[in-house]
Protein backbone atom coordinates (compact mmCIF):
# COMPACT_ATOMS: atom_id res chain seq x y z
CA UNK A 1 0.00 0.00 0.00
CA UNK A 2 2.77 2.76 0.61
CA UNK A 3 4.64 1.07 -2.25
CA UNK A 4 1.93 2.60 -4.49
CA UNK A 5 1.46 5.64 -2.54
CA UNK A 6 5.09 6.26 -3.26
CA UNK A 7 5.02 4.60 -7.07
CA UNK A 8 1.76 7.56 -7.58
CA UNK A 9 3.80 10.01 -5.60
CA UNK A 10 7.16 9.42 -7.78
CA UNK A 11 4.61 9.43 -11.16
CA UNK A 12 3.27 12.91 -9.78
CA UNK A 13 6.49 14.27 -8.85
CA UNK A 14 8.01 13.51 -12.63
CA UNK A 15 4.57 14.74 -14.32
CA UNK A 16 5.30 18.13 -12.38
CA UNK A 17 9.10 18.00 -12.93
CA UNK A 18 8.13 17.90 -16.27
CA UNK A 19 5.82 20.57 -16.41
CA UNK A 20 8.69 22.31 -14.55
CA UNK A 21 10.98 21.99 -16.95
CA UNK A 22 8.62 22.62 -20.12
CA UNK A 23 7.39 26.25 -18.05
CA UNK A 24 11.31 27.03 -17.73
CA UNK A 25 11.86 26.43 -21.49
CA UNK A 26 9.35 29.11 -22.02
CA UNK A 27 10.61 31.72 -19.67
CA UNK A 28 14.21 31.33 -21.38
CA UNK A 29 12.09 31.93 -24.67
CA UNK A 30 10.46 34.99 -23.36
CA UNK A 31 13.44 35.90 -21.97
CA UNK A 32 14.92 35.47 -24.89
CA UNK A 33 12.25 37.47 -27.05
CA UNK A 34 12.03 40.25 -24.61
CA UNK A 35 15.59 40.86 -25.16
CA UNK A 36 15.08 40.90 -29.01
CA UNK A 37 12.39 43.27 -28.84
CA UNK A 38 14.13 45.72 -26.51
CA UNK A 39 17.09 45.48 -28.70
CA UNK A 40 14.96 46.41 -31.96
CA UNK A 41 13.26 49.36 -29.52
CA UNK A 42 16.36 50.58 -29.20
CA UNK A 43 17.47 50.76 -32.75
CA UNK A 44 13.64 51.73 -33.28
CA UNK A 45 14.70 55.01 -31.18
CA UNK A 46 17.76 55.94 -32.65
CA UNK A 47 16.22 55.89 -36.08
CA UNK A 48 13.35 58.04 -34.74
CA UNK A 49 15.65 60.35 -33.78
CA UNK A 50 17.66 60.71 -36.83
CA UNK A 51 14.42 61.07 -38.76
CA UNK A 52 13.27 63.73 -36.32
CA UNK A 53 16.34 65.58 -36.38
CA UNK A 54 15.65 65.53 -40.76
CA UNK A 55 12.37 66.63 -40.48
CA UNK A 56 13.32 69.81 -38.35
CA UNK A 57 16.35 70.68 -40.53
CA UNK A 58 13.49 70.09 -43.72
CA UNK A 59 11.05 72.62 -41.92
CA UNK A 60 13.73 74.86 -41.32
CA UNK A 61 14.97 74.82 -44.87
CA UNK A 62 11.15 75.50 -46.00
CA UNK A 63 11.31 78.68 -44.09
CA UNK A 64 14.06 80.11 -44.89
CA UNK A 65 12.81 79.55 -48.34
CA UNK A 66 9.66 81.04 -47.73
CA UNK A 67 11.43 84.40 -46.86
CA UNK A 68 14.37 83.76 -49.64
CA UNK A 69 10.95 84.14 -52.05
CA UNK A 70 9.10 86.85 -50.28
CA UNK A 71 12.26 88.57 -50.65
CA UNK A 72 12.96 87.67 -54.22
CA UNK A 73 9.31 88.89 -54.96
CA UNK A 74 9.67 92.61 -53.18
CA UNK A 75 12.98 93.01 -55.04
CA UNK A 76 11.24 91.63 -58.23
CA UNK A 77 8.00 94.30 -57.59
CA UNK A 78 10.41 97.26 -57.20
CA UNK A 79 12.68 96.60 -59.96
CA UNK A 80 9.38 96.33 -62.15
CA UNK A 81 8.43 99.84 -60.14
CA UNK A 82 12.13 101.24 -61.72
CA UNK A 83 11.38 99.83 -65.74
CA UNK A 84 7.95 101.02 -65.37
CA UNK A 85 9.56 104.89 -64.44
CA UNK A 86 12.39 104.69 -67.37
CA UNK A 87 9.77 103.62 -69.55
CA UNK A 88 7.44 106.80 -68.21
CA UNK A 89 10.22 109.02 -68.66
CA UNK A 90 11.08 107.65 -72.14
CA UNK A 91 7.56 108.24 -73.14
CA UNK A 92 7.57 111.76 -71.75
CA UNK A 93 10.99 112.55 -73.50
CA UNK A 94 9.84 111.42 -76.95
CA UNK A 95 6.44 113.46 -76.63
CA UNK A 96 8.43 116.66 -75.33
CA UNK A 97 10.89 115.84 -78.43
CA UNK A 98 8.58 115.47 -81.16
CA UNK A 99 6.48 119.09 -79.56
CA UNK A 100 9.69 120.59 -79.21
CA UNK A 101 10.48 119.50 -83.12
CA UNK A 102 7.28 120.59 -84.68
Amino acid sequence: MFEQENQRLIGEMNSLFDEVRQIEGKVVEISRLQEIFTEKVLQQEAEIDSIHQLVVGATENIKEGNEDIREAIKNNAGFRVWVLFFLVMCSFSLLFLDWYDS
